[in-house]
């Protein structure tokens, strides 16, 4: 039976839950320019129903997030075959990723909590044994952080990723594609069969990828086959420095949310397969009734030579961070 064990974070106006369950973020109440208070994540009532239907929704995910192409990697001389659970390729490291797992949850005071994992060697064909930490914090100015961490005793590669969900209006209000949103990348990874990355890296010039002016997400919908679900590739990218990613607003509530990381790609993810899904607190969510913005090395990294695949080494330290910053505007004012 999956952890329902819940702890509490509060900073800055700011109340969030998180869950042992996937070690994910099940709740955000964050306050307009009056000061109403509204959850603004999708979510599920309890860890089975996650575990039923909920996916990754919320969760901190791995080994590898997105997808690994044919299942395998290769380290060295040897030939890692992998868990595949997405036709012939791993998707998020397998169907038992580590959003579909218990962590070790520990409250540290009252506006943070640290998670803990586990992972043997050969857990869904990785190798290594993999001990993760992430943090959760939320201070005065409300930001919520989100520090992931990891070591391991064998040559690997790592991908971890906060596979989260937005709708600042409502976790049950609906469409978010009159959200409008800004996003720090002058590229994108074009997909082919099955979302795997083609290994291309092209402008967003004049394709539906370009936001980095901001536009309401809706705006070029028509010209994606399917939603979006592709890496953008984040423009101010420095190894381990923090830098801008995305500003997401409401424009009926004034709420916004703005996020940095020191990772290189972002995971733009419109819901797509979402249709009538039963959710929280009775709510029903549909396609593009939330968005995920998820910081990321790319996808497929591993196998893909231009995309500077890195393994994480035997007692290195893995390091992903997220920074949130919510704020509120005035209905109808225009994100700066």
């Amino acid at each position: 039976m999956a952890s329902d064990r819940r702890f509490h974070l509060a900073g800055g106006g700011i109340e969030a839950e998180v869950m042992e369950f996937g070690a994910r973020l099940v709740c955000c109440r964050v306050p307009d320019a009056a000061g109403r208070l509204v959850d603004v994540v999708p979510g599920m009532d309890t860890a089975e129903d996650y575990r039923q239907r909920g996916g990754t929704m919320g969760a901190i995910v791995g080994r590898y997030a997105n997808r690994i192409a044919g299942g395998t990697v290769t380290l060295g001389d040897t030939v890692h075959r992998l868990a595949c659970n997405g036709g012939p390729h791993m998707m998020h490291g397998g169907a038992q990723n580590f959003s579909n797992t218990d962590w070790h949850g520990e409250q540290l005071d009252g506006s943070a909590v640290r998670f803990t994992l586990h992972s043997p060697d050969g857990d869904q064909g990785w190798p290594g044994n993999l001990d993760t930490r992430v943090e959760y914090r939320l201070d005065a100015q409300r930001q919520l952080s989100i520090s992931m961490t990891a070591v391991a005793d064998r040559d690997t590669y790592l991908n971890l990723l906060f596979h989260g969900y937005w709708n600042l209006r409502g976790h049950a209000a609906g469409s978010v594609l009159d959200h409008w949103l800004r996003v720090a990348a002058d590229h994108y990874l074009p997909k082919g069969p099955a979302g795997v990355p083609t290994g291309e890296v092209l402008s967003v010039t004049g394709t539906p990828f370009d936001f980095r002016q901001g536009k309401a997400i809706g705006a070029d919908f028509g010209q994606v086959p399917g939603g979006y679900g592709h890496n953008l590739c984040l423009s101010g990218h420095r190894p381990g420095r923090m830098a801008a990613a995305a500003t997401l607003a409401d424009p009926v509530s004034g709420r916004t949310l703005t996020i940095r990381s020191d990772q290189p790609g972002l995971q733009l993810y419109t819901a797509n397969k979402w249709a009538d899904m039963p959710g929280k607190e009775g709510a029903l969510y549909g396609a593009a009734a939330a968005v995920a913005l998820e910081t990321q090395l790319y996808p497929n990294s591993p196998n893909t030579a231009s995309f500077n695949p890195a393994p994480l080494y035997a007692g290195q330290v893995y390091r992903h961070r997220m920074l949130l910053d919510f704020g509120a505007l005035r209905p109808g004012a225009a994100p700066v």
